[in-house]
């Protein structure tokens, strides 16, 4: 391949640099949208959305596709997000007070089992925005494919976990990575789940 063609309209890094505008774009995107923390729900739908049919399918214009996703989502997305946050947060204190009361194998068993917890929510997760992204079902039937997939396919959900607490130490380490975190860790995430969600057919496209 000559340097032109590398170069060009069409080339590589052409492409390759307009893949990472739209993730931090995108990125940018999420963080307004999910400002109000109750829509943070609305916005992870709407991130999976964007990136899926605009970054890896180079659909349409990632900005129009978050919002109308954005939009559309904003009801259950934002429902499914404030009940994932509100127990994960629970599940996260109720470790930190373990951690302070208790002592010995009391101390480890309870630690233990809210780490587990909070885990299972996030697991959770990795498949339920992307399915509300997609589908349009009333509210309790996203639960069931979501957990059916997280127990279901063991290394996706593993390497999701993963992804997704690297992302937050990435952010805790160096705040400035929120405006490419979110993106790229839907970019990974998609190539992980896409598959799997489209295998269900419970609701409208």
């Amino acid at each position: 391949m000559s340097k032109k063609s590398v170069f060009a309209y069409s080339g590589p890094v052409f492409t390759w640099g307009s893949k990472a505008f739209d993730l931090m774009l995108v990125s940018i995107w999420w963080i307004l949208g999910s400002l109000p923390i109750v829509t943070i729900g609305a916005s992870a739908a709407a991130i999976y959305d964007a990136v899926s049919r605009s970054v890896v399918e180079d659909r349409e214009s990632v900005t129009e596709r978050f919002w109308a996703t954005w939009k559309n989502s904003l009801k259950i997305g934002s429902l499914h997000g404030l009940s994932s946050f509100l127990l994960s947060a629970l599940f996260l204190l109720n470790f930190g007070i373990s951690s302070k009361l208790f002592h010995g194998h009391v101390q480890w068993l309870l630690c233990a089992l809210y780490l587990v917890l909070f885990l299972a929510v996030m697991a959770v997760c990795c498949y339920l925005f992307p399915l509300i992204s997609r589908y349009r079902m009333p509210f309790g039937w996203y639960l069931k494919p979501a957990v059916f997939c997280t127990y279901h396919y063991p290394l996706q959900t593993i390497a999701g976990i993963a992804l997704l607490m690297a992302g937050y130490y990435a952010v805790y380490r160096f705040p400035l990575t929120v405006l490419l975190v979110p993106g790229f860790f839907t970019w990974f995430l998609n190539g992980l789940v896409e598959k799997k969600i489209r295998s269900f057919q419970g609701g409208q496209e």
